[in-house]
C-alpha cells in the first residue's frame, strides 16, 4: 500500500482532531463491555495495519510487487504513527461471527466501543444476516469495516449507505447484488482502501460522479458484473491500484491511461473479457504519457498485438493466457523502460526477428507454454541486462542459443529455463553439446551451463524413438549423432566421430539407389547399399563425395560410365556377389588412387576380347582388391588377372576381320533359314524335342543349376486347386524330379508373399506364371509383382507362361502381351500341353542331386515317395491318356497368328 497515501490521510485526521484531544482522551479501556456476538481485542497499530496489508496483497499485484510482503515499520506511515504512539499505538478490533439470520445493527454489535476509541470492525455472516449500515457520517472513532457474506441495508429504506469520512478501510464481500448502486462516498476523504465484491452492477455508479476520495490508495472493485467503467471520482495524488478483476469488460476503459484523470501504479483488469486494446495502442494527443507502471491483462480475450503506445514509467506487462499467435517486430518498441514481460499460455508460434531489441531494460521474459519452434539472440538485447527467459512447453526441437560457443564474448546475456520441449536429439544438438562446454570452461563469476540452462535435467529427447526420455545431458553428440534431415527412406543417417557421415541402407528392398543424401560439410561419407534388389550403378551428385559404398550382395547387371568416374576419390568399393559381366570401357583410363579395399570377386564376368584392358588394371590396383584370384571368368572358370589374347583366340592384328567374316556368315546362314524355320518353328521344336530329347526353344537362359529349386509357380489363390492337385504333382512325378517353389509351404512364416517373391524369383532356375482371370484382377494389379517379374527378366531367369480358357489374349495388358511375345506360353486345352511343359522346363545337369529332400505336405492326403526331389505324389488310379497325336497341334504366341494366316 502506498504509505505516502496513509500518511496524507492521518494528517487529514489530525487535523480534524486537534492534537491535545487526543492526548489527554485515552483511547481504549480495557474493562470495555463487548457484545455477546462478539470478540473484542486490544492489538498494536502497526500489527493490525500490516495484517490488513497483508490482506490486501493480492489485490494489489504481490505477483508483480514481491516488496509488498517487506512491511517497513520505518515508512512514511510508521514514522508518522510514531510521533503520536502515546496516543495512536494501540486499536480495538471487534470480531463478530452471526448464525443467526436475523438482522443486526453496526452499532449493536460496537455496542461498549467509545466514541473516540480507534476500532476495527470485522463480520462474518453465515447465513445471509443483514447488517444494518447506522453508522452516522461524522463517526471518527469507525476505523475499519471489513463484511463477509453480509447484506449490508441502510438504516432508512430507500437511502444510500454514507461511509464516514474517517474510515480507512471498506473491505466488503457479497455486501448485496445493488450494493455498489447504494454506496455513497460524499464524505470519503480519508478512506485508504475501497473493495466490493459481488455486486451485479454493470457500470460505475453515476452517484460518484465528481466525488473525491483525497486519501485512496486502493480500489478494488474484483468478481462483480461490471461491463463499462468509467472514471467518475476524483482522486488528489497518484492511485497505488485500481483492481477491477473478474468482471465483464469487453474493452480497455480509456480514462485510466488519462494522465489527466488518474495516476497509476498498478491496473489490474485480468480475468475479464477484453479484446479490445484500441487505448493502449494509438492516443490522439501524444504529449499525454501514461506514467502507469504495472499493467495486468492476464485471461483475457485478446487475439493480436499491435505496436504499443510510449507508456514512460510501464515496467511489468502481463499478456498471459490469452489467444496471441505472433508478435511484431515492433510491439513493444515504445516500451522502453520496460522490466519483465508475461506471455505464457498463449498460441505464440510466430516472433519477430527484433521484437526485443529495443527494450534495453528487460530483465524477465515469460514464454512458456506456447507454440514456439525456435529462438534466436537477434530478438533480444545485449550487453545490457542479463534477461531471464522461461521457455517451458513449447515446440522447440533444439535448446535456445545453441550455438551460444560461437560467440567472441564470455559476457552471457541470458538465463533461461527451456525444459519440457519436444527436443531432436540428432547432429543439431553438437552445437549444443560445444555450447555446454564452452560455458562449463568459462569458469568466469561462477557461470556453468546449469547457471545458464537452469533446468537441464528436464531438457529430455522426444525422438528418434530409442532416445526418447533421455536427458540432454547425458547424451555424448560429438561422438554420436543421428541425421534426420534429407535422410533417404527407411534409411538411417548418422555421423561418427564427428568426422564420417555413415548412411546405412542394407537391406531396405530398395529398388534403386537413393537420389540425395544428407548435405553434410568436410565429412567423410560411407553409403551402404548392400543386400537390396538393385540392378544398376547409376550416377548420382553425391557420388563424387563417397568415401566408402558397399553395393555388394545385390543384383547388379551394369555399371554406367559416369557413375565409375564419380568413384575416382573412393577408398573403399565392394561389389562382390552380384550379376556383373562387365565394366564400362571408361574404366580401363580411371585409376583408384585412394583406393584401399574393392572386391569384385562372385561375379559373372564375361570374359571377351574386349575386356583385354581388364587383366591390366586390375594388376595396377592388386594391393587394394580383396581376392584378386577369385575374380574368374564366368565361363572359362579362370582368373581374370591370368587371362590373356591366346585364352580368347584373339588376334590383335585379323581381329576386327575375323569379327566381320563370322558375322556376315552368320548373318547369312540366318537369312537362309529364316524361310524355313519361320512357318514350321513351332513343329521343329516340338518334333526334335519328342524324337531326340533336344531343346531348341530356349529364348531365355536358365538360372544357376545350383539354386535351391528348379521352377517357382506363382498363381492367383482363386486358381490354388489346379495348381495344388494337378499342375504341381504331374510336374515332380517327371523323371528329372524337379523340386518346385510354392508360396504356402516354401516362404517364411508370417511374411508377405509380394515382399518374398524377388527372393523366390532369384532362388529358382526358372518361372512359372498361371495366368487366370483372378491373377489379372488381383495380383497382377500389385505394382510388387508386376515389379519381380521385370526383374526376372533382367537377370535373365526363364519364364514359363500358362494360360486358363477363361483368359482372351487380346484382353491382355500391354505389358503381358509383349512377355507373351517373348517367351514360352502354353494353353491348359491345347494338345500334348503335358509334353510342351516338359520341354520348357529347365534340363537337369549330369551331375544333378539325387539325395536332397523333397518337398513334404501336411494333411490326410496319402503320398507315394521315390526317393528324389518330387517326391510329393499323390495316389491315384486315374491315368493320363492325353495323347499327342499330331505335331501340327502344338501351342503358338500371339505372334504366330499372322503365320498362321
Amino acid at each position: 500500500m502506498g504509505t505516502g497515501s496513509v500518511g496524507l490521510a492521518l494528517t487529514v485526521l489530525l487535523i480534524v482532531f486537534p492534537r491535545h484531544t487526543l492526548l489527554y482522551n485515552p483511547l481504549y479501556k480495557p474493562d470495555t463491555n463487548c457484545s455477546h456476538l462478539c470478540t473484542c481485542n486490544d492489538n498494536p497499530m502497526e500489527s493490525t495495519m500490516k495484517h490488513y496489508n497483508e490482506i490486501n496483497f493480492g489485490l494489489m499485484g504481490e505477483k508483480f510487487r514481491p516488496e509488498l510482503k517487506r512491511f517497513d515499520p520505518n515508512s512514511q506511515y510508521m514514522v508518522f504513527m510514531g510521533i503520536f504512539a502515546p496516543i495512536l499505538h494501540r486499536i480495538a478490533t471487534v470480531s463478530c461471527e452471526l448464525t443467526d439470520g436475523l438482522s443486526h445493527s453496526i452499532l449493536s454489535l460496537l455496542n461498549g466501543m467509545e466514541d473516540i476509541t480507534y476500532t476495527a470492525l470485522d463480520v462474518t455472516c453465515r447465513n445471509g444476516e443483514n447488517l444494518v449500515w447506522d453508522i452516522p457520517s461524522w463517526s471518527t472513532s469507525f476505523n475499519i469495516f471489513t463484511s463477509d457474506n453480509c447484506t449490508i441495508v441502510p438504516s432508512v429504506d430507500g437511502k444510500h449507505i454514507v461511509l464516514p469520512m474517517n474510515l480507512w478501510i471498506i473491505d466488503i464481500s457479497a455486501g448485496g447484488l445493488d450494493i455498489l448502486e447504494k454506496m455513497d462516498l460524499k464524505f470519503t476523504m480519508n478512506t485508504l482502501a475501497l473493495t466490493i465484491r459481488g455486486s451485479n452492477t454493470t457500470t460505475t455508479p453515476r452517484d460518484w460522479h465528481d466525488k473525491y476520495m483525497l486519501s485512496a490508495a486502493v480500489i478494488s472493485l474484483p468478481n462483480n458484473s461490471i461491463e463499462r467503467f468509467e472514471c467518475y471520482l476524483q482522486f488528489t495524488h497518484r492511485l497505488d491500484t485500481l483492481n477491477l478483476e473478474s468482471n465483464k469488460l469487453t474493452r480497455f476503459p480509456d480514462c485510466v491511461l488519462d494522465p489527466r484523470v488518474m495516476h497509476l501504479n498498478y491496473l489490474s483488469l485480468a480475468d475479464n473479457r477484453i479484446s479490445d486494446l484500441s487505448p493502449i495502442f494509438k492516443s490522439i494527443d501524444t504529449t499525454l504519457v501514461p506514467d502507469i507502471r504495472i499493467i495486468n491483462l492476464s485471461k483475457n480475450e485478446i487475439r493480436g498485438i499491435e505496436p504499443i503506445r510510449d507508456m514512460g514509467s510501464l515496467a511489468h506487462l502481463d499478456l498471459s493466457h490469452n489467444f496471441i499467435k505472433e508478435l511484431p517486430d515492433d510491439a513493444f518498441v515504445n516500451l522502453r523502460n520496460l522490466e519483465r514481460l508475461y506471455l505464457s499460455h498463449n498460441r505464440l508460434h510466430m516472433m519477430g526477428l527484433h521484437a526485443f531489441i529495443m527494450n534495453f531494460r528487460l530483465e524477465y521474459i515469460d514464454l512458456s507454454r506456447n507454440a514456439l519452434t525456435s529462438l534466436t539472440s537477434e530478438q533480444f538485447p545485449e550487453g545490457r541486462n542479463q534477461i531471464h527467459l522461461d521457455l517451458r512447453y513449447n515446440r522447440l526441437v533444439y535448446p535456445p542459443f545453441k550455438d551460444c560457443s560461437k560467440r567472441k564474448s564470455a559476457n552471457i546475456s541470458f538465463t533461461l529455463r527451456s525444459g519440457f520441449n519436444p527436443y531432436i536429439c540428432d547432429c543439431g544438438m553438437v552445437e549444443f553439446e560445444k555450447c555446454v562446454n564452452w560455458l562449463d570452461s568459462l569458469k568466469v563469476n561462477g557461470t556453468t551451463a546449469e547457471t545458464v540452462y537452469q533446468d537441464m535435467r528436464n531438457m529430455k529427447c522426444s525422438s528418434p524413438y530409442w532416445q526418447k526420455g533421455m536427458a540432454l545431458g547425458e547424451l555424448y553428440f560429438t561422438n554420436h549423432c543421428i541425421i534426420s534431415e534429407n535422410c533417404p527412406f527407411s534409411c538411417s543417417c548418422t555421423v561418427e566421430h564427428v568426422n564420417t557421415l555413415l548412411v546405412n541402407c542394407s537391406s531396405r528392398r530398395l529398388l534403386e539407389m537413393p537420389d540425395t543424401l544428407p548435405s553434410y560439410p568436410n565429412k567423410r561419407v560411407n553409403l551402404y547399399l548392400d543386400h537390396n534388389p538393385l540392378q544398376m550403378l547409376s550416377y548420382r551428385s553425391y557420388l563424387h563425395r563417397l568415401s566408402e559404398l558397399h553395393m555388394h550382395n545385390c543384383l547388379l547387371t551394369f555399371i554406367t560410365p559416369a557413375a565409375i568416374a564419380a568413384l575416382e576419390n573412393i577408398r573403399v568399393l565392394t561389389l562382390h556377389n552380384n550379376l556383373l559381366q562387365k565394366l564400362p570401357r571408361s574404366t580401363r583410363n580411371i585409376t583408384l588412387n585412394y583406393a584401399v579395399n574393392v572386391t569384385l570377386h562372385d561375379n559373372r564376368w564375361a570374359c571377351s576380347c574386349d575386356s583385354l584392358w581388364l587383366p591390366q588394371w586390375i594388376s595396377q590396383h592388386k594391393s587394394a582388391l580383396w581376392m584378386p584370384g577369385n575374380i574368374v571368368c564366368d565361363y572359362l572358370r579362370k582368373p581374370v588377372e591370368d587371362l590373356s589374347a591366346l585364352d580368347l583366340n584373339c588376334k590383335s592384328s585379323n581381329y576386327f576381320l575375323e569379327t566381320f567374316l563370322m558375322a556376315t556368315l552368320i548373318m547369312l546362314t540366318i537369312f537362309s533359314s529364316i524361310g524355313i524355320a519361320v512357318c514350321y518353328r513351332s513343329e521343329i521344336t516340338v518334333l526334335v524335342f519328342s524324337k531326340l530329347g533336344l531343346r531348341l526353344k530356349n529364348s531365355f537362359s536358365y538360372g544357376d543349376c545350383f539354386t535351391p529349386y528348379d521352377a517357382f509357380i506363382s498363381y492367383s489363390q482363386d486358381n490354388f486347386r489346379y495348381v495344388v492337385d494337378t499342375l504341381v504333382p504331374h510336374i515332380e512325378k517327371l523323371p528329372q524330379k524337379y523340386r518346385l517353389c510354392l508360396h504356402y509351404r516354401d516362404f517364411p512364416y508370417g511374411e508377405s508373399v509380394v515382399d518374398n517373391l524377388p527372393w523366390a524369383i532369384r532362388l529358382s532356375r526358372c518361372s512359372i506364371l498361371v495366368l487366370n482371370k483372378g491373377f489379372l484382377q488381383k495380383e497382377w494389379s500389385i505394382m510388387e509383382v508386376r515389379a519381380s517379374f521385370q526383374r526376372l527378366l533382367l537377370v535373365s531367369n526363364k519364364l514359363i507362361i500358362i494360360v486358363t480358357n477363361d483368359v482372351c489374349v487380346d484382353d491382355l495388358p500391354p505389358e503381358l502381351r509383349a512377355y507373351m511375345n517373348t517367351h514360352d506360353y502354353l494353353r491348359t486345352s491345347e494338345a500334348c500341353f503335358w509334353q510342351k511343359l516338359e520341354m520348357f522346363l529347365p534340363p537337369k545337369p549330369k551331375t544333378a542331386r539325387q539325395h536332397e529332400p523333397g518337398p513334404t505336405t501336411q494333411g490326410n492326403t496319402e503320398t507315394v515317395s521315390d526317393g528324389g526331389a518330387g517326391d510329393y505324389m499323390p495316389r491315384t488310379s486315374e491315368k493320363n491318356n492325353d495323347t499327342c497325336s499330331e505335331v501340327s497341334d502344338v501351342s503358338y504366341r500371339p505372334g504366330d497368328t499372322a503365320d498362321r494366316g
